[in-house]
């Protein structure tokens, strides 16, 4: 099953070309993360991966400094680490 879900993310990349995209809040893009999750966990974590990224990677987000440097909050109210998140994200505020 899992084959299927890579099929569709493989299709998905020759179809549409990167510049086409939409830009991803995190540094590995959803396509990509759901890909590995999928490919080295199997498909149910796959598709629990690609609906974690879809609640989450949207716009809504805020940004705040915490103790440690700045965190991203979601729409969906879920903390984020400057780790987890692309740096062209950071340098838009």
């Amino acid at each position: 099953m899992r084959v299927i879900l890579l099929g569709f993310i493989k299709t998905y990349w020759f179809l549409v070309p990167p510049k086409k995209r939409n830009r991803c809040l995190f540094k590995k893009s959803c396509s990509n993360y759901v890909f590995n999750i999928s490919k080295e966990q199997g498909m149910l974590k796959g598709v629990k991966a690609l609906l974690f990224r879809w609640k989450h990677c949207r716009p809504g987000y805020y940004i705040i400094n915490g103790e440690d440097g700045k965190l991203l909050i979601s729409a969906r109210n879920e903390v984020f680490d400057k780790n987890e998140i692309d740096k062209r994200i950071f340098n838009e505020d």
